[in-house]
């Protein structure tokens, strides 16, 4: 079992017990009830993005949110490799094969709100001077009044949110469809499947497992502690104690001051930031010893998280999402995947798998996504920016929201990739109305398109496509 406390662990619980049988050469059947079983699922989500201690022999969650989400894209092709294997090629999961490069993506995003923003590298190209100078500052304030560390911060929270707890809805999912509802030999036992469907639940989990996803980061007790947290980072006090130094007279109004100030305090956060983490630095500690402005991302840091701190309507999002309760959206994936199994043509399968993705998409984006993160104005504001920038740029300030169907960071193909959103030529680039990710239409637009290039790449590319998720795969180890 995983916790989100860095500072403590927890150990696999018994989940069920039944008396010792007295009685020599009978037989005694001990009754597994399907809150015993969804409980199992649920670990085996808390374990994939946990690592387990040599100290204690106790599972904690792997708090850095990039390693975290290399752990999910692993795990999402490893159950399209396995779910092949064990149905013996009567069924393939589909859905996870895209998540898995999905997320891959998101490991990218991560890393550039951390290098190409926080970092504040003076590279000597335009595009590096131009997003790191004051004139970037400028731009950003002008449309949402808030800095690029803050933007940055705020895009890389809702990534860590939205990853970690749609991992948490849709991996137990098809981990209980894989694990009880294929038997040994491949066949299907439909019976368990529907039958155990409407019984996931989190309150009738067995109480390790429950309390593990209520010590999640973004739910209540991980709130409060946070909130705790922001009120004793004795590192920020201290960067800000740089600056109250008795004002002097000098020929600059102080700005020679105040430069010396900003500098010890960067250099003094820079240094000290792992001695105030715990898990909830965003980003984390380990990075921050290459943030130039160290002490200014720090102010953006405890900004962006106090508006969680704060948001009241986003925690009762994840209160929500936590009851892990059937949908229509789910049962339509699981009927979709048992009728497959039970399709010999293999153009009938495929149809059959891209109603699975669009079943399970609906999951993702609407009833978990959307109000987990997408309905929080600020981000809006943030990715709405962001896209404006991309489109005018080309995607040289800020990178495009868009697809790469292969384990790279980068991609010149356009046929391995789906970008948001495209100008079809330069008036519209500039002048032409855009479309916003966080709405909720215009970003089923966006996954229809998806859909529409994964299946042609499917199709026409399954082992380029198997070879690069074979790749992806390999995460399980990091």
């Amino acid at each position: 079992m995983a916790n989100t406390v860095a500072e403590k662990g927890v150990t696999l619980e018994v989940l069920g017990q039944c008396m010792t049988n007295t009685t020599r050469g009978s037989q005694h059947d001990a009754t597994v009830e399907y809150r015993h079983l969804w409980s199992y699922a649920q670990q085996a989500a808390l374990i994939a993005v946990s690592d387990k201690s040599e100290k204690d022999g106790c599972y904690h969650l792997i708090t850095d949110p990039e390693r975290r989400a290399k752990r999910i894209a692993a795990h999402y092709a490893d159950l399209y490799f396995k779910s092949g294997e064990k149905s013996r090629g009567k069924l393939q999961f589909y859905w996870p094969a895209l998540a898995a490069f999905v997320v891959k993506d998101i490991v990218e995003a991560y890393r550039f709100a951390r290098t190409g923003v926080l970092h504040r590298d003076w590279n000597w190209n335009m595009a590096s001077i131009i997003r790191n100078s004051v004139a970037a500052d400028l731009g950003s304030a002008a449309f949402t009044q808030d800095s690029p560390y803050q933007h940055a911060i705020r895009t890389y929270s809702a990534l860590a949110k939205g990853n970690l707890w749609l991992f948490m809805d849709i991996y137990p999912w098809l981990w209980f469809f894989l694990e009880y509802g294929i038997n040994s030999d491949g066949t299907l036992n439909r019976k368990r499947l529907d039958a155990g469907l409407p019984h996931r639940n989190w309150d009738t989990f067995q109480t390790a497992s429950k309390e593990a996803i209520e010590e999640l980061p973004y739910g209540p007790p991980w709130v409060g502690r946070l909130s705790n947290r922001l009120k004793g980072d004795m590192v920020y006090k201290q960067g800000k104690e740089f600056f109250n130094v008795p004002p002097m007279w000098s020929g600059d109004s102080g700005y020679g001051q105040h430069t010396a100030s900003a500098h010890s305090a960067h250099r003094y956060c820079k240094v000290n930031a792992k001695h105030y983490d715990g898990g909830y630095r965003t980003p984390p500690s380990v990075y921050w010893t290459h943030f130039q402005e160290a002490f200014y991302v720090m102010e953006a840091e405890h900004t962006e998280l106090s508006r969680i701190v704060n948001d009241k309507k986003g925690l009762a999002a994840v209160v929500t999402c936590r009851q892990f309760k059937q949908t229509d959206s789910i049962r339509n994936a699981y009927r979709q995947m048992a009728n497959g199994h039970g399709e010999d043509n293999a153009a009938a399968k495929n149809v059959y798998q891209r109603l699975e993705l669009v079943a399970i998409a609906e999951q993702e984006q609407i009833i978990v996504l959307q109000p987990l993160i997408y309905n929080d104005p600020k981000l809006k504001e943030t990715m709405d920016m962001n896209h404006q920038f991309s489109r005018q740029t080309a995607g040289w300030i800020s990178p495009k929201f868009k697809v790469i169907y292969s384990v790279a960071a980068t991609n010149s193909n356009p046929e391995l990739e789906t970008v948001f959103d495209p100008p079809e030529n330069i008036k519209e680039r500039f002048l032409g109305d855009r479309e916003s990710l966080p709405n909720q239409a215009d970003r089923m637009k966006f996954v229809q398109r998806i859909a529409k290039d994964f299946n042609r790449l499917m199709d026409g590319k399954r082992p380029y496509m198997d070879g690069e998720l074979k790749k992806i795969q390999k995460w399980l180890s990091i």
